[in-house]
């Protein structure tokens, strides 16, 4: 393995684009390209000649890169991400940024903080033995229960807002040229979600996609300019959120920063608020409770509280469009990416069941807005 030292400003060397990568301008799906070819006794040379750290080292799932837990001598964990070597650099430098930001913003926000290396950097490049180049950090690792395995206890999704607040707060006076980059999981993209509804198999599905697209055409897509926007987590989602036990009565951290995008703010909540509709008679309880904590934080505007029912629509709508289209292309893949069609129908569901006048009415009373 090579070892390849980024540039003295702690800049990346320049790459092709995640977006543009190596297909005649075709957009690449980052998901369907090779991890990176890194082992544990590799990824343990990696982290001793870049960081001067080695201890029991252990590979951790991962959609697209290279993630190592590392326990050092002294019982302190750290993660090792070496990131897939089809990602925009930029993209990667951003998230970087934004988490070196929040460090100084907000001191005790519990998300990933960045080591510097042997030369100081924030960031290294590695050349594999496939000769691809990828970036490495090294991070602190956060211990706590993945919300997506835990059973949440009253008021844990009041502070769950709160917590959501508290990120979009940190971030706020956090610019990177990397912000404006197209991320079709940006719910102000939902546009270019039409070509992908072919391969929903469902004729009543697809056609119920089709009217989400063609209403956020219509009453949405002018609207979205007019309203607060920053960059944004974008995926604050239980799979990534880090709570204190299995039964769970607080946030504890918020790890993936993968996502990150400039957007409104309300299209940042709207994806938070997808994941948290509920069964029973009062599904949107959690949606108002997160609301609520989010609003004591971070007050919400009343245009923000109207558009948002039709936005987290959208983001069900994002989710089955692209999954559909993912599964044709990959069919041996599929149950793992349609894993999440069936909560976004239900959800898609549980919408028109209570209708957007009421769905608004309830989210108003909750934020303080009446």
């Amino acid at each position: 393995m090579t070892m390849v030292r980024i540039t003295p400003d702690g800049g990346l060397p320049p790459v092709l684009s995640g977006e543009q990568f190596k297909d005649g301008g075709h957009k690449t799906d980052l998901l369907t390209q090779d991890a990176p070819a890194l082992d544990s006794g590799l990824a343990a040379e990696v982290a001793l000649h870049c960081y001067g750290v080695s201890g029991e080292i252990k590979p951790l799932s991962a959609e697209k890169d290279a993630n190592f837990l590392i326990t050092l001598s002294s019982c302190e964990r750290a993660l090792l991400k070496i990131t897939n070597a089809a990602e925009d650099c930029a993209v990667t430098e951003m998230q970087t940024a934004a988490l070196m930001h929040l460090a100084t913003a907000d001191p005790d926000l519990p998300v990933p903080r960045i080591y510097a290396s042997l030369d100081g950097n924030a960031a290294e490049v590695i050349t594999a033995a496939d000769g691809q180049t990828h970036v490495v950090r090294l991070m602190s690792y956060l211990d706590g229960t993945t919300m997506s395995s835990a059973t949440p206890c009253s008021r844990l999704h009041r502070r769950l807002g709160d917590f959501h607040a508290r990120v979009v707060l940190g971030l706020r006076g956090f610019f990177h040229p990397a912000g404006g980059h197209f991320l079709q999981w940006d719910i102000k993209q939902a546009a270019h979600l039409r070509p992908l509804l072919a391969d929903v198999q469902d004729a009543n599905l697809r056609a119920q996609l089709g009217r989400c697209l063609e209403h956020f055409d219509l009453e949405i897509a002018h609207q979205l300019p007019l309203l607060r926007a920053q960059i944004v987590h974008n995926d604050f989602n239980p799979h990534n959120i880090l709570v204190d036990a299995p039964q769970a009565g607080r946030p504890v951290g918020l790890i993936d920063f993968g996502d990150m995008v400039h957007t409104p703010l309300v299209c940042d909540l709207a994806v938070a608020c997808s994941y948290q509709i509920a069964e029973g008679p009062d599904p949107l309880h959690n949606i108002c409770e997160m609301v609520a904590g989010y609003a004591n934080r971070l007050p919400l505007e009343g245009t923000e509280i109207a558009l948002l029912p039709s936005l987290i629509r959208l983001r069900h709508a994002t989710t089955l469009a692209i999954g559909a289209s993912r599964a044709r292309r990959y069919p041996d893949n599929a149950p793992y990416i349609l894993r999440n069609a069936a909560a976004s129908q239900h959800g898609l569901a549980v919408l028109d069941t209570v209708g957007d006048a009421a769905a608004i009415k309830a989210l108003h009373l909750a934020a303080g807005t009446e």
